[in-house]
This record gives structure tokens, sequence and C-alpha cells, in this order.
């Protein structure tokens, strides 16, 4: 049995939309080994492989199309896995759920054949299954990434943050919050954001506290995707008053994210509110049980 974690990531952080994330301290993590036929457990909609209508319902499942395309991509024998799933993901809540799942199978290739993940290899596939980048590569080389395309540079964020995610009880889905945004954007839109991403980054790096609020200022999704989520106001503002420096919707939402420089306490009605850290490693082998 071999056993492997993969973190949550928190992308966009307001006004890096489509390709600044960060890797968090929520894992998925699998347990594979070779089998006679597939069966996944633990996953939404977990299948056995024993009929067609089984079947069906693999082809569906990101691990197993991550795992599919891999074999085909790099080459060698679709080999039937046991796949057992613990995760700490909430599924379509902006934390990266779908990136966990598809890294997740890209990773179970080089794992089950003893390999060391190629990971420039794995964020080509991750990518090209997921669509964008900004995601899959914070959950492949953990901390804090911006990328275009293949490329991709890993900035070290501060340990002095403190960081919350606010995971409310609904889901926001990505495609819908990809139709409520505007497909064309004034020029000082963009310059804001774009100025607004270079220091804001720095800032996460430097623990510059005077700057950090700059991550406040996306112009391009969130003022559209938060009519999405019912409790982002009056988060927001709570979030703000106690204390903290940047507020914002963490993905895609529903889940939303708060940065401040001290501690905070939180509580809202109906969300879960839990304090976490970046994730360093990316995803990670665990152990040959």
């Amino acid at each position: 049995m071999i056993r492997y974690r993969v973190p949550a990531t928190s992308a966009n952080l307001g006004i890096g939309f489509d390709c600044l994330g960060m890797a968090l301290n929520l894992y998925n993590v699998f347990e594979i080994e070779e089998s006679d036929r597939f069966s996944m457990e633990g996953f939404f909609g977990s299948v056995s492989g024993k009929n067609s209508s089984d079947s069906r319902a693999l082809e569906k499942n990101l691990f197993y199309q991550a795992y599919k395309e891999t074999c085909e991509t790099l080459g060698g024998a679709l080999t039937p896995l046991s796949v057992k799933l613990k995760s700490e993901i909430p599924m379509s809540r902006g934390l990266g759920s779908s990136s966990a799942l598809i890294v997740g199978g890209i990773y179970a290739y080089y794992f089950i054949r003893g390999l060391a993940p190629d990971k420039a290899k794995a964020l080509e596939i991750a990518t090209k299954i997921e669509g964008h980048p900004d995601n899959v590569t914070p959950c492949i080389f953990g901390g804090l990434c911006a990328s275009h395309g293949s490329f991709y540079s890993r900035f070290e964020v501060s340990d002095e943050w403190k960081l919350y995610v606010l995971i409310p009880n609904y889901e926001v889905r990505t495609s819908e919050a990809r139709k409520v945004i505007r497909q064309e954007i004034a020029l000082h839109d963009a310059v804001s954001n774009i100025s607004s991403a270079l220091i804001g980054v720095d800032a996460l790096v430097h623990f510059d506290v005077s700057k950090i609020g700059l991550l406040n200022g996306d112009t391009l999704h969130e003022p559209y995707r938060k009519q999405l989520i019912k409790d982002y106001e009056p988060c927001k503002e709570e979030a703000l008053r106690l204390g903290a420096k940047a507020f914002l919707i963490s993905g895609s939402g529903s889940t939303m994210l708060a940065i401040s420089d001290k501690e905070l306490s939180m509580d809202f009605p109906g969300i879960v509110v839990k304090e976490v850290r970046i994730d360093q490693e990316g995803a990670t082998w665990l152990a040959n049980c």
C-alpha cells in the first residue's frame, strides 16, 4: 500500500485571477495499491468497476481521468488500482478539490511504478485537464505560485501572516462562477490588477502590512462573484473590523480567505472557520504501508 497526500489550494488571492494560488495544510490523503480491477473508496460517488454502471461512473472520476491521461501521455499499462481517499478538502467550495484529485491521479502513475514524480510533466498534464494552472501549480509545488501556462514562479510567504478560511455550508460551482464574470474590462482595471498583484505578492513574502491591503482591490472577478456568496459582505465587514488586512474569495468560492497580522477570533452562523498554514511541500509521498 502506497500512501501520499495532496494539499488544498486557494486560487486568485483577489488580484491574481487565474494566475496566483497557494497551497494550504488541508489534504487529500490517498492510499493506492495494484488490484485486479479498479475500486475507489471515499470519493463522492465511490465506484468498484464491477459493472457497466460503475464503469461509466469511473470514467467521470477526476482521479481516474488524470491517472488514465498520464498513462496515455507517458506510456505504460493502465494498471488497475484500489484507491482509498481520506479528504479534508470540501467539494465545490473554492479550495481546489478538483485539482487535488487531478494531481492525485497523476502522482498515482509515478508512485505505483516506484518513480519520483516529474513535477514539470505533472504540471503540463494537470493544466491540460484542469484548463488553467492557478490551482494545480501550488498543488504540485507547494507555497505561493504564479503561473502562466507551463511557466511558474514559486514564492515563500512569510509565516508571520495568520490565515483563516471561512467555509460556508453551500457550494458555488466554478462553472457558474465563471459565467458571471465580464468578458471585457477597462484598461485602468487591468492596470490596477497587474500592479496590485506584483506588489501584493511582495507584501506576502516580506510581511509588509502597509501593502497587503492591495489584495482587496480586485476589479476582474470578485465584484461579480461575491453576489453568489450571500455571506461575503457581512463576513468581510466583520473580519476587517476584527483586524484582518485582506479578505478574499478563495478560488471561485464559496470559501473566503482572511489574512491578518495577528490572531483573529471569528464566529459566523453556518460557517466553519479554520486557521490554516501554507503547505510548503505540495503533493508528497508519505509511506509504503
